[in-house]
């Protein structure tokens, strides 16, 4: 399914939805599913263009994250924290990008416990590579929207991941 069609099928539901679960507004049902849409949307541009490498939109971002953080490394729980995996799965991300030699992965200088994670030159080269090819396509996707919009997005996103943090408190720890 396209990206464009799951916004059709996000508009077509609305009336299902709120038929069938009026205890949620359809507003934020409808909020909800088109955040999923878009992060659907930015995979599937992104993964076909990474499938060569094995890697995938979540090792690359796993990947971008850890460059980032630069001589100072990371740890596997920031970055899981930082990319949105739960460990098992940034074990799995780390342990691919390790194999293929983009990050390098040592026990903590302080902590043997602990692991620490720094890119390598491959890695680095490899983010710079693709980043290149993706320029444009990120381009092409935002734009749709104007520098005021993308302001204004950033700052509604911004106040919705605030919100948000809210709403996981409201759950718990280990929910």
């Amino acid at each position: 399914m396209k990206t464009k069609d799951r916004l059709l099928a996000v508009d077509a539901s609305a009336k299902g939805w709120r038929e069938g679960v009026p205890e949620i507004s359809v507003e934020n049902v409808t909020l909800m599913r088109l955040i999923r849409v878009a992060s659907l949307g930015i995979t599937a541009f992104i993964d076909p263009i990474l499938r060569p490498t094995g890697l995938t939109e979540s090792s690359y971002h796993t990947l971008i994250v850890v460059l980032a953080s630069g001589d100072e490394s990371t740890t596997p729980s920031t970055l899981s924290e930082q990319v949105g995996q739960n460990h098992a799965n940034m074990t799995r991300i780390l342990g691919v990008l390790a194999s293929e030699k983009l990050v390098r992965v040592s026990p903590d200088a302080r902590d043997a416990r602990r692991r620490r994670i720094v890119v390598t030159v491959a890695g680095r080269t490899l983010v710079r590579t693709y980043a290149a090819r993706f320029a444009p396509i990120v381009k092409a996707a935002f734009a749709g929207l104007s520098a005021a919009d993308k302001r204004a997005l950033q700052r509604t996103l911004r106040s919705l991941i605030e919100s948000m943090d809210a709403a996981e408190r409201m759950v718990g720890p280990a929910a």
